[in-house]
């Protein structure tokens, strides 16, 4: 259909993908400048200006425009279809006070609150007046449960872990609009292809769990209906663990589109409950994760290497990329890192064909003592083509408080010669083996690791077997 007055801008008259191409160079402030041209360029740039909100909350601030943004959207529905990316993070100065700076207040006038009282009331839902009550009190979570509320159009929600946290309001909204769709006055988020509730970047390095950030896991409640989503292809959370694992409805969900999950701080019986019902899954990330402070039947120090073997089981005909982390961190005031013991093995992972990436602790495949007679070929995927070793839980039971627990024995010259018995002979065992990082932390614990040395005796290893070997550095944001 021609815009109107289309002959008073020739650069109206370009084809869409080359105004595509011009809109996608302007930041938000430059598109909306050009929609106040006129009313034919305000039609072409709405598109962008609305279609992706991304937000972050910094300490001393004042937060994102998102009661002015409702207001507009509230006036205006078609605008909140045009939102179909919507990204909301903090930056608190320091994460020992996330809670202090998610508990703040967001103001909202008179006039807007009644108009958003009146909307909530609308929507029918059995919990309408907690709600209208915590929007009267300015609660983040009450107001953020609103915005969502109206976006129709939804692909990708990314809320950041501090908020998640204390989303009491935003939990109940999901679990009404995806698990009791039609019931409600409520979008049902059936676009929705992306969420993350998840306080960690994509970078890939290991990372500080949760709890030893003064944080706990999200509630399962808040996460589990999203696998119910039937276009969702990517989840990312840290979730909480249970001694009676149940999904909201009784019917079992089919994420049939799932294809990437990144899971944080969720033990291994959990774990299989939730892979159970992923049977296209591609890619998972997974921390394990012990807390010294936590003392109930799920979280226990025993890396329990059946457990995993028999979660991950549930997937092994579809799993390319596995990356499992593992954090055992200090607790308040302790000097030592607490005990971890292994049990059971990953043995059955060899039958893993379809898995060609895999990072993982090198103790999670052959244990915390250092035993040179062990075989990596004896636990890694037959079809593996890139495999990042770890040296994860490293720093457990260093005071040998536990005599019959080992601390981690494994040297660099041991593992060097773990690396040539399986290299030695590797096409047999993994043909399409391509490359192997080591991947170590460059804490002062660790100096003189890896002399030069070594390092030339590794170099050599994998020129003679034609592979690639690297080492690689990270450091632990403590």
């Amino acid at each position: 259909m021609p815009l109107e007055h289309q002959g008073s801008c020739g650069f109206l008259r370009c084809p869409a993908e080359i105004l595509d191409l011009v809109f996608d160079l302007l930041s938000t402030a430059e598109l909306r400048a050009l929609g106040l041209v006129n009313k034919d360029l305000c039609a072409l740039v709405e598109p962008y200006v609305y279609s992706k909100i991304d937000w972050t909350w910094r300490e001393n601030h004042a937060p994102p425009p998102i009661t002015p943004l409702l207001r507009t959207i509230i006036s205006k529905p078609q605008l909140a279809a045009r939102i179909t990316s919507f990204r909301f993070q903090s930056n608190p100065a320091c994460c020992w006070e996330w809670n202090k700076f998610a508990a703040q207040k967001i103001s909202i006038p008179v006039a807007e609150l009644h108009e958003f009282i009146a909307f909530v009331q609308r929507t029918g839902v059995p919990y309408r007046d907690l709600w209208t009550e915590q929007l009267s009190n300015g609660d983040s979570d009450a107001l953020l449960a609103l915005f969502l509320a109206h976006l129709s159009n939804l692909r990708y929600l990314s809320l950041d872990y501090i908020f998640c946290r204390q989303s009491r309001i935003i939990q109940m909204l999901l679990q009404s609009a995806i698990c009791n769709p039609g019931m409600y006055k409520l979008p049902d988020f059936q676009h929705l292809r992306a969420v993350s509730f998840h306080p960690y970047d994509d970078s890939g390095a290991p990372y500080t769990a949760l709890r030893s950030r003064g944080q706990s896991p999200l509630s399962q409640s808040l996460v589990l209906p999203l696998f119910y989503l039937p276009k969702i292809q990517r989840i990312s959370a840290a979730v909480e663990n249970t001694d009676t694992f149940a999904w909201p409805t009784d019917c079992l969900p089919d994420p049939s589109k799932l294809t990437s999950i990144y899971l944080a701080d969720i033990r291994e019986a959990n774990l299989g409950s939730l892979l159970s019902v992923t049977r296209n899954l591609r890619s998972l990330r997974w921390t394990w994760y012990y807390d010294a402070g936590v003392h109930d039947a799920i979280v226990v120090p025993i890396v329990n290497l059946d457990g995993i073997a028999a979660a991950l089981s549930h997937v092994r005909d579809t799993l390319t990329d596995l990356t499992i982390f593992a954090e055992a961190p200090l607790g308040g005031g302790d000097q030592f890192y607490p005990a971890v013991k292994m049990e059971g093995s990953l043995r059955t992972m060899v039958e893993f064909d379809k898995l060609k990436r895999l990072q993982i602790p090198l103790a999670f495949l052959v244990g915390f003592a250092q035993d040179t007679t062990k075989r990596l070929h004896d636990v890694l995927p037959r079809n593996i083509e890139y495999l990042s070793l770890t040296d994860e839980l490293g720093l457990q039971n260093n005071d040998g408080f536990f005599e019959t627990w080992p601390m981690y024995e494994w040297q660099d010259f041991a593992l060097l010669i773990l690396l040539r018995t399986w290299l030695k002979d590797w096409r047999t065992y993994t043909p399409h083996l391509r490359s192997v990082s080591l991947v170590y932390d460059e804490l002062d614990t660790y100096q003189g690791e890896w002399p030069p040395e070594l390092r030339h005796q590794l170099t050599d290893l994998g020129t003679q077997a034609g592979v690639q070997l690297d080492l690689v550095e990270w450091r632990r944001a403590w």
